[in-house]
């Protein structure tokens, strides 16, 4: 049985992620490709104590904030019942929202870039994605669709996603040897998606 291919979606808060992992998996699905999503942080344990950390229900150090990313990212990728690993090599093919270069967009206020890429090189060389679709959205349009959210995280101010913005594409500058796709969406959400859905297609071809 051939391995399913791993796709995963990142961008700023707001950007189309949710929206354009469904997209993509209703297409794939469509085309006969058995297709699972997921997303981080994960409904383990250690997902449930980061999202108390990025609702602001409790506070930490931001490089236990990057540790507790790894841990729950390992528990996402090895878990042998629903992890990535084990759907992937079922041949079911992975949309994952958010994954390493999450963690490298956002815990990097008190530590540089490559500390957080060297406390996440486990999960790097243990799967590193076929495919990042980087879904490049302009803040002022993010600010907008996050405005309406109910449940806010600490990390949704506009200066705060300017500089992951600008992390992201640190982090792309010194990742030369993955594949990821830069689609801007500061257009209709249908050239959105027929943008992802050729970049999918190349993986399957």
């Amino acid at each position: 049985m051939n391995k399913g291919k791993f796709i995963v979606f990142e961008g700023t808060d707001g950007s189309g992620k949710s929206t354009h992992a469904r997209i993509l998996t209703e297409k794939l699905m469509a085309s006969g490709i058995d297709t699972y999503v997921t997303f981080e942080p994960t409904s383990y344990e250690t997902g449930k104590l980061l999202r108390r950390f990025l609702s602001g229900e409790i506070s930490g150090d931001e490089r236990t904030v990057a540790a507790l990313f790894m841990a729950d990212r390992m528990e996402h990728l090895f878990d042998p019942e629903d992890g990535i690993i084990a759907h992937l090599e079922k041949g079911i093919t992975v949309i994952c929202d958010r994954y390493y270069l999450s963690s490298v967009a956002y815990n990097c206020h008190s530590e540089n870039i490559d500390w957080v890429l060297s406390i996440n090189a486990r999960a790097k060389q243990t799967l590193m994605p076929d495919l990042t679709i980087f879904l490049d959205a302009p803040i002022e349009r993010t600010e907008k669709r996050t405005a309406n959210r109910v449940a806010k995280e600490i990390y949704e101010k506009n200066d705060v996603q300017q500089r992951v913005r600008e992390r992201y594409y640190e982090a792309f500058a010194k990742l030369t040897d993955e594949n990821i796709a830069i689609i801007s969406t500061d257009r209709e959400r249908q050239l959105v998606s027929d943008d992802i859905w050729q970049k999918a297609q190349e993986l399957f071809n």
